[in-house]
């Protein structure tokens, strides 16, 4: 049972008490049976986001784009993976490669933050595996650029994924069971509740184990535990401890090749391109990976959150938090059709080893300034990152490519070949280590000048020192450099009260972004500064209890500068002045047309383009869309339970617009349509119910593969049918 579910029944029991009362002490008092149901279907603007401040604003008093994602919604929408969740959002699409399988585009870019329970995982982009939602309360986003509150790396948003927490006023037990096509499985547990007089604990494990759609080889086993006790160390002094465990060791699926039409008997629609390549149906079921392929990862995380109360309504927060993390990466990542009838593959082994902590401190003040209500929170953090990584890639010789090239139809794709033979030059046998230390201090503030006006600003300034080894065996060289960032971040927003349930905002913000990640950062790459971006946002959020509405509107533009780029005069050389922009339009929106029926969607529309983007040739790229970027996604969610049915009925549609491959908008990943359906039933400790994805079996594309001429295909018509049960 969650919070909102806890609140929705007390209000309820007021409500009867209230009703009781109404009639006088001298009735008869009957029975009074107080329901509680879980709402899925809500914007949550009355709840608290960690993501968007520390200062524990709502979602309607933030001057921002915050959407949450409670775990009922989660469990509705059928979403078992955070990419599956997060894609339900407004203006988030995508899905990532193997790799990353959780980087997403939204506003025109697919740099996020992730946060868990509010504390990033060191460096953005690096980290992304792929987890099962059971083990989490709640995903907030914050959209737009916000290194104000979290350092470097967040220039599309912020992902904060709430794990479930210690509560002693929420003891019960709960149990998953699933099957689906193709042999998939979902096995999960949770319990908790009180330990002695004021301290609580959690645990929760999830084990997804299952084929991917029906390409071969494509599957995912992921096993997560996680873990929290809170003591109550007397007076105001509690102590939230949380230890987490994540293995996943997957069959990785990197994309299927774009071929000639000629060549083509079964062309689809697909993609797009303007010599008119194609994916072939008939190479949709094959994965040209090596058939001892690994994509794991081992984690294990300590987080120690400490609070307490002081005088003159004071109160402090201290977090320590600590992970290490290992994983490697074996595959053939790049497939690429050679005529007549082979497909073109390379080799890529990289390891990653890492240990991460992070140290913050802060302290809240709320109360009165100058006789207005205020809130203030001050602190710093400390975090280091060692990370070690070695990485092996194919060359480009004409042996390598003659004994890793496989036929288009039924290949041997083999074993993975660890000949250094087939990895000769310079940079493709590598042994690199980096570490990097950030200090940083922040300040945030919520000002109320009068009761409907609330003035919110914050700053933030970040301290990077990076020092990185690299030795080459194939050159027989050791190099080491290093390099320093300073950027300071601000937040600048207020928001106006119309009416106690609408409200107008506006903010500016701005954020920092590394030209590449800092662990791959090369030498050229280190000497220069870090791109800056910048938004600009005016939105309205309003609830309208009398028609069971809920809404959110948001307008923006976002500018990052210093990308790199090439010199137009010395095309040989590379220079950072680059410039991507976007600027677009979200709306979002829960209706409750009559009780048996709950409709809510989205809808995202953007323009982004490269502003000033030369590549190598002196070609430029201005007006281009960057690649993974749709300009059109719309969701719609409709739930249909006929009054003192047993029965819940739930469909999803979801509309993504076409986008590329490539800078060069020359490969088209054209939009789709999808239908997902489901059907659940309530016994009294059980949800039984039967789910449909995709529902149209439709063929179509998410993301870009190794390389530009290799898509991503979605998986096809799936079904599950699945157990869920509350003790």
């Amino acid at each position: 049972m969650t919070r909102c579910h806890r609140t929705a029944i007390a209000l309820a029991a007021v409500a009867a008490l209230q009703a009781v009362h109404a009639q006088g002490s001298s009735g008869e008092l009957g029975t009074i049976t107080v329901e509680g149901s879980r709402d899925p279907g809500s914007l949550n603007l009355e709840a608290p986001s960690g993501a968007a401040s520390r200062l524990g604003l709502s979602v309607r008093e933030t001057p921002a784009s915050v959407e949450i994602l409670s775990q009922e919604a989660m469990q509705q929408r059928g979403a078992r993976t955070f990419s599956e969740a997060l894609r339900g959002m407004a203006g988030l699409s995508g899905g990532g490669p193997p790799s990353a399988p959780t980087t997403l585009s939204t506003r025109g870019f697919t740099s996020l933050q992730y946060l868990y329970d509010g504390v990033r995982s060191s460096g953005a982009g690096v980290v992304n595996r792929v987890q099962d939602t059971w083990n989490y309360e709640r995903i907030e986003v914050l959209k737009g650029p916000a290194s104000v509150l979290d350092g470097e790396g967040a220039i599309g948003g912020v992902v904060n994924f709430v794990t479930k927490r210690p509560d002693r006023s929420n003891p019960n037990k709960e149990a998953l069971l699933s099957y689906g096509s193709h042999g998939s499985t979902r096995t999960a547990f949770g319990f908790g509740g009180g330990l002695g007089d004021s301290s609580a604990y959690r645990i929760d494990y999830s084990r997804n184990d299952g084929k991917v759609g029906s390409i071969d080889r494509n599957g995912e086993r992921i096993d997560h535990l996680t873990s929290g006790l809170l003591l109550d160390l007397g007076g105001s002094v509690k102590l939230d401890l949380s230890f987490d465990y994540l293995r996943d060791d997957n069959r990785a699926y990197w994309g299927t090749p774009l071929v000639p039409r000629s060549f083509a008997t079964q062309p689809t629609g697909v993609v797009s391109t303007p010599d008119g390549r194609v994916i072939d149906a008939r190479m949709t079921r094959t994965n040209y990976n090596v058939l001892d392929d690994e994509n794991a990862s081992e984690t294990y995380w300590l987080r120690a959150r400490l609070t307490g109360q002081l005088g003159g309504g004071w109160s402090w927060r201290n977090e320590l938090s600590a992970n290490r993390s290992n994983r490697v990466f074996r595959n053939s990542e790049s497939a690429t059709f050679v005529a007549p009838a082979h497909i073109a593959r390379d080799q890529t082994l990289i390891t990653h080893d890492q240990d991460f902590w992070l140290e913050r401190f802060d302290a809240t003040h709320k109360g009165t300034l100058g006789g207005m209500d205020n809130r203030f929170v001050i602190g710093g953090e400390y975090s280091e990152t060692r990370f070690g990584s070695q990485r092996r890639f194919s060359d480009r010789s004409a042996f390598t490519a003659n004994a890793l090239r496989v036929s288009v139809f039924d290949p041997y794709v083999g074993l993975f070949n660890d000949d250094p033979a087939l990895s000769t030059g310079g940079g493709n046998r590598t042994d690199t280590f980096t570490k990097a230390r950030v200090s940083s201090v922040f300040v945030e503030d919520a000002l109320k000048p009068t009761r409907n006006l609330t003035l919110v600003a914050g700053l933030r300034h970040d301290r990077t020192e990076v020092d990185r080894g690299v030795v080459d065996l194939n050159l027989g060289s050791s190099t080491r450099y290093g390099a320093s960032y300073r950027a300071t971040s601000g937040r600048l927003g207020a928001v106006y009260d119309l009416t106690p349930s609408s409200s107008v905002y506006a903010q500016y913000t701005n954020a920092t972004l590394p030209v590449s990640s800092l662990f791959l950062l090369s030498a050229s790459s280190a000497a220069f500064p870090m791109s800056r971006g910048r938004q600009a946002e005016v939105g309205f959020k309003q609830s309208l209890p009398e028609a069971n509405l809920s809404w959110t509107a948001a307008a923006y533009r976002i500018e990052l500068d210093n990308v790199l780029s090439r010199d137009p005069t010395n095309p040989s050389n590379t220079v950072n002045n680059g410039r991507q922009s976007s600027r677009g339009l979200e709306l979002s929106a829960v209706w409750k047309p009559a009780r048996e029926w709950t409709l809510a969607g989205n809808l995202a529309v953007l323009d982004a383009r490269f502003d000033t983007l030369v590549e190598a040739g002196n070609v430029s790229r201005v007006g281009m869309t960057p690649p993974n970027v749709p300009e059109r996604v719309a969701n719609l969610f409709a739930t249909y339970r006929p009054d003192g049915s047993k029965f819940e009925y739930f469909v999803s549609l979801n509309r993504t617009g076409h986008m590329f491959t490539d800078n060069a908008n020359e490969i088209r990943i054209n939009g789709h349509t999808t239908l997902d359906a489901a059907m659940s039933y309530r016994l009294k400790n059980a949800l039984l119910s039967f789910r449909v994805r995709n529902l149209t079996d439709k063929l179509y594309a998410t993301w870009v593969g190794r390389s530009t001429s290799q898509v991503l295909l979605a998986p096809r018509r799936t079904f599950e049918v699945a157990a869920r049960f509350d003790f």
